[in-house]
């Protein structure tokens, strides 16, 4: 799938298609409902290039397939570009769209293909725990960007019974943060306990909404570090230690010289250093940093220090 990232089109002319489990008989039924769907599009270039991809694509599919035969794939589309790839699934890879319920027919035009989301998709099995508190019902689920699927649903009447549920979580995931969001009394009442690595919101949650929170929660971390890391300019005996400078020329020689131990950086960044120096050079600890409100040490790290920070071994 790889070698599709490179290719981009304004028009939103990028189709991805994922299939699996369909007979090319139903594939065809679900490209001509696409195909409807595409004919409508006000923009006429846009439509002329949707259209004739699709129209291109449900060809192959008559001409590779029998009617009965199963289509487990995904197709990579760009007619402008004469780019008609296809990736056939692994069984494992079609156990993991099984198992997180993901619909057997999907289509996506986009200026790219979602080559990096689709990675996470087969191979990132590591979880956020997330509790749906709703009136009187839990809901246990295990979810992260792209995936979700439910563990447990079941009746619950007060903070006691949602305890022994975390309780058992833990036991089973050590340190791992718990989130808990919802409309209920129940979640009201969480909040006067002293509940270790859990996060409360008393609000309904999408599953970017919950992702987000989680992001926001780990920066608050890299924040405090940053800040901790901040405090030891104040000692001129660490001085030695700081790298400050351009991310081309100072960070980079540091970097290619394997003189850095942790590299503080502003996240929209990490993308433009990994242009600058080997893949291999990075065998440090990167830690990304933005700002989540106004004048807070990310913004003044970011303003002050041009958003990069090293620090050496010695």
């Amino acid at each position: 799938m790889e070698e599709y990232k490179k290719y981009e089109n304004k028009d939103e002319g990028c189709v991805t298609i994922i299939t699996y489990g369909l007979t090319s008989e139903k594939l065809i039924e679900n490209l001509e409902q696409t195909l409807e769907s595409c004919n409508k599009i006000s923009n006429s270039k846009k439509k002329n290039i949707l259209c004739n991809t699709i129209f291109s694509l449900k060809e192959r599919i008559l001409n590779s397939y029998e009617p009965n035969e199963k289509v487990n794939s995904i197709f990579f589309y760009l007619t402008e570009e004469s780019i008609k790839g296809i990736y056939n699934l692994k069984e494992s890879e079609i156990s993991v769209l099984n198992e997180y319920g993901f619909k057997n027919y999907i289509y996506r035009n986009d200026e790219k293909f979602p080559i990096d989301e689709l990675k996470d998709i087969f191979t990132n099995f590591d979880f956020l725990q997330i509790i749906q508190l709703s009136q009187q019902n839990l809901k246990h689920m295990k979810m992260n960007r792209y995936k979700q699927k439910e563990l447990m649903n079941s009746k619950v009447s007060n903070d006691s019974q949602v305890i022994e549920v975390l309780e058992r979580i833990k036991k089973e995931l050590k340190e791992q943060k718990i989130i808990i969001y919802g409309q209920s009394q129940i979640l009201n009442q969480l909040k006067t306990k002293n509940l270790k690595n859990v996060i409360l919101n008393d609000e309904n949650m999408t599953r970017e909404d919950i992702w987000k929170l989680n992001e926001d929660e780990k920066m608050k971390e890299n924040l405090r570090y940053l800040s901790e890391k901040l405090e030891g300019l104040n000692n001129e005996k660490n001085i030695d230690l700081y790298v400050f400078g351009r991310i081309k020329k100072e960070i980079a020689e540091h970097i290619e010289n394997y003189m850095i131990k942790e590299l503080f950086i502003e996240e929209r960044k990490i993308e433009i250093l990994k242009t600058c120096v080997s893949e291999e050079t990075l065998n440090f600890k990167i830690i990304p940093i933005r700002s989540l409100q106004n004048g807070d040490i990310g913004e003044e790290f970011i303003q002050k220090y041009n958003g990069l920070m090293g620090l050496k071994y010695y």
